[in-house]
């Protein structure tokens, strides 16, 4: 199949070019005045790749811890929805046998619709202070056990790891040489430890200021950085940002993006199962864990505990919204596509470019997505909702 997004004002490389986009069999053929195929016109809009999201657990009321076809269908649906055209499932913690069977199920899905990357295993190894939603009495240490994580690494590309682990350091340079991207987060950890993660190869922080440590002191006087201070001053360090205005307020970004430049941000929804439901009540997890949440103005809350429950916020609606505050429209489509890919090692998505894939978003000036292509195919977004 070929087709072409015709007059659009393509971001491209960095800069913006008037023309057509060519794909042909999924893949960018040609940018500039030719026409083949089916036509798109994109009106004077502009044309983005589409979008790129490596932290999510999930949307439309299923979780990528639920081990069926059903479940991650719904999430590919979700994502492409909302303009996310490729993601990273991410996990929660659990035991190693239930994580393995949402791996594998990942693992064995073949997606019409959103592209998957891989599997980011955010757990088991967390700091217990710093967990989160995550299960406490769940959390381990890579020391204690590793070996599941390399039975799958034909699927998991990135992991969330604490630095104050036994073992820590030692798993981030095996990691790094089976190609698995680490993050650090939910920790409990003083520099030294950080520092030995990043240079072990560890290049991220896992949603920043959400669960991530401040400076303090361990057993002498001495004060100590947090992985939050070293995530926002070493430069080669991509902090992930929940721009939801909610887990990152907009003054908090201001100062992030002030720090980080839009290089050094990777926006993420780290969206609920509940992401793009209704607002409502619903639970989360099952049994004695079951918490009762409620989405409501438009973030996810723990009403018994009055505090957030996660996000529900798409990336593609968080670059609407800092485009609304005057940050550039260039610079937040690189926040979730050319810096992603680059987090993945991907050099097939994350850019309008010959050879790369066909992926496209239409926006506005504003950043709102008015349509999206994947392949080159535009998207019946109505059809994806029944």
């Amino acid at each position: 199949m070929t087709s072409t997004v015709i007059n659009a004002k393509i971001y491209s490389q960095g800069k913006f070019v008037q023309g057509n986009v060519t794909i042909k069999d999924g893949i960018i053929k040609a940018i500039g005045s030719q026409v083949e195929g089916e036509v798109f016109d994109a009106q004077g809009k502009i044309a983005t790749a589409g979008f790129i999201d490596i932290h999510t657990h999930g949307g439309w009321g299923k979780d990528c811890m639920e081990a069926s076809v059903e479940s991650i269908d719904a999430i590919c649906k979700y994502h492409l929805f909302t303009g996310t055209t490729t993601f990273v499932p991410t996990t929660m913690t659990a035991s190693v046998e239930d994580i393995n069977l949402a791996v594998d199920n990942i693992r064995k899905y073949n997606s019409n619709y959103s592209r998957i990357a891989g599997v980011h295993l955010e757990g088991p190894y967390l700091a217990r202070k710093s967990a989160g939603a995550h299960p406490p009495n769940l959390l381990i240490a890579p020391i204690d056990c590793d070996s599941f994580v390399w039975d799958n690494i034909d699927i998991v590309k990135r992991i969330t790891l604490a630095p104050n682990l036994s073992g820590a350091a030692e798993f981030c340079k095996k990691a790094a040489k089976k190609g698995i991207q680490v993050s650090l987060g939910h920790d409990d950890s003083i520099d030294d430890e950080i520092y030995a993660c990043l240079a072990s190869g560890a290049n991220s922080v896992t949603h920043i200021y959400n669960c991530t440590s401040r400076p303090s002191r361990r057993d002498t006087p001495k004060k100590h950085l947090g992985l939050t201070e070293v995530g926002l001053i070493e430069e080669g360090v991509v902090a992930e940002v929940i721009a939801d205005g909610r887990h990152v307020p907009d003054k908090l970004f201001s100062m992030i993006y002030r720090l980080k430049g839009s290089k050094g941000i990777c926006l993420v929804s780290d969206s609920l199962s509940v992401a793009g439901m209704p607002q409502g009540d619903y639970y989360l997890g099952s049994g004695e864990s079951r918490q009762k949440i409620r989405i409501d103005d438009g973030v996810a809350i723990l009403p018994e505990l009055n505090t957030y429950a996660g996000s529900i916020t798409s990336v593609g609606k968080m670059v609407e919204r800092l485009v609304a505050q005057g940050y550039a429209l260039e610079e937040c489509v690189d926040m979730c596509t050319k810096t992603p890919a680059r987090l993945l090692g991907r050099e097939d998505i994350g850019d309008v470019k010959v050879g790369m894939i066909g992926d496209i978003n239409v926006l506005d000036e504003k950043g709102r997505i008015c349509a999206t292509l994947l392949g080159g195919k535009v998207v019946d977004k109505e059809a994806l909702k029944q």
